[in-house]
């Protein structure tokens, strides 16, 4: 046996680590697919409110991944069971329709849980002035939650400046009363 150097390999050592390197890559690379494949293993956030805030934190950086991991059904999250490009068409536009300055949760409301496994979640965006309330429906899985639906015609067109919400008239002046002038209006 020939030793190679200080390191104390032996070249017969060396010639199997070769042979050897092609079944290594192969099987390095599945581990590889399989962890960073289609459908997260992570679990799903543990509550409506959380899933929401991580769902709209990835619309705000950009990250369709992210969004795809939080965006689903019952089944799990889309980008487990969904067409690649088909989800990356349905997440580009929702992330455009809820591109936004800031957000918001609102309180819920008593009509906000309509079944155990679906949660109803309000949230208010700020985008170009304009603070449309958009409803998430949340819905259960396994120990977590995920956003399932999301009324994008309540976000309003991104493409539009929002419409000024119709002015109120003033109410009517009180009539004088007799005898009474205003001040300043003589008779």
């Amino acid at each position: 046996m020939k030793w190679l150097g200080s390191t104390g390999l032996n070249s017969a050592w060396v010639a199997n680590v070769a042979q050897a390197r092609p079944l290594v890559t192969v099987i390095g690379s599945l581990l590889l697919v399989a962890a960073c494949g289609r459908g997260s293993s992570a679990p799903a956030p543990a509550s409506p409110e959380a899933a929401v805030r991580g769902f709209m934190n990835a619309v705000k950086a950009q990250s369709l991944a992210g969004m795809g991991s939080l965006w689903g059904s019952n089944r799990g999250p889309a980008n487990s069971y969904m067409a690649r490009e088909e989800l990356e068409q349905r997440l580009t536009v929702i992330r455009t329709y809820l591109a936004h300055e800031q957000y918001e949760l609102l309180e819920p409301q008593a009509d906000a849980m309509p079944a155990a496994d679906r949660r109803v979640v309000q949230v208010r965006l700020t985008r170009n002035g304009c603070t449309p309330v958009v409803p998430f429906t949340m819905v259960r899985y396994g120990a977590g939650w995920l956003v399932a639906e999301i009324d994008l015609a309540a976000a309003g067109n991104p493409q539009r400046r929002c419409t000024a919400p119709p002015r109120t008239p003033p109410p009517p002046a009180p009539a004088p009363r007799s005898g009474n002038s205003p001040i300043g209006l003589g008779r």
